[in-house]
C-alpha cells in the first residue's frame, strides 16, 4: 500500500534529520514503558487532481504522536518534527518526491496512568502517484 510506504519514508527521513532518541513507528508505539513516537495517516478528502496520463496529485495528512515521561520533551519533539518537515521535499527509494508542510503545532492529547504525556502534530504531504 503506497500510504504506508510514504509514512515509512517520511518517518525514516525525520529520524535521520533530527537524530531522535527513539524510532518513529507506523500506527502504534509498541513499548508502553519508554519514550517513543509514531506516525499515522489521517482520513483525507477523496478529491484529487487527476491527469490524462493516469497519474494523480495526492495530498495526505500524517499525524505524529510523541509520548514522553517528560511532557516538555513530548511537546518539543512534536514541534521539532513539524518544523523539520515544513517546506521539505523528501525523495523516496522508488523515486517519489514528497513535498511536506506543517499543518498543526503540537497539541496535548493525554497524560496516562504511567505518567507519559502524548502530543500530536500534523503535516500535509503531497506527491505524484502514477
Amino acid at each position: 500500500m503506497i500510504q504506508s510506504k510514504i509514512a515509512e519514508t517520511i518517518s525514516k527521513w525525520v529520524e535521520n534529520a533530527l537524530e531522535l532518541p527513539f524510532t518513529i513507528f507506523c500506527d502504534l508505539i509498541p513499548d508502553e514503558d519508554a519514550d517513543g513516537a509514531c506516525i499515522r495517516h489521517d482520513p483525507t478528502p477523496a478529491a484529487e487532481k487527476r491527469f490524462t496520463d493516469g497519474s494523480r496529485l495526492v495530498s495526505r495528512n500524517f499525524t505524529f504522536y510523541t509520548r514522553c515521561r517528560d511532557a516538555d520533551n513530548a511537546q518539543d519533539y512534536g514541534k521539532r518534527i513539524v518544523d523539520t518537515l515544513e517546506g521539505a521535499t523528501i525523495d523516496s527509494a522508488d523515486g517519489i518526491k514528497i513535498d511536506c508542510e506543517a499543518v498543526t503545532l503540537p497539541q496535548f492529547i493525554d497524560t496516562d496512568a504511567k505518567g507519559y504525556t502524548t502530543y500530536s502534530a500534523s503535516a500535509k504531504c503531497t506527491y505524484l502517484e502514477d
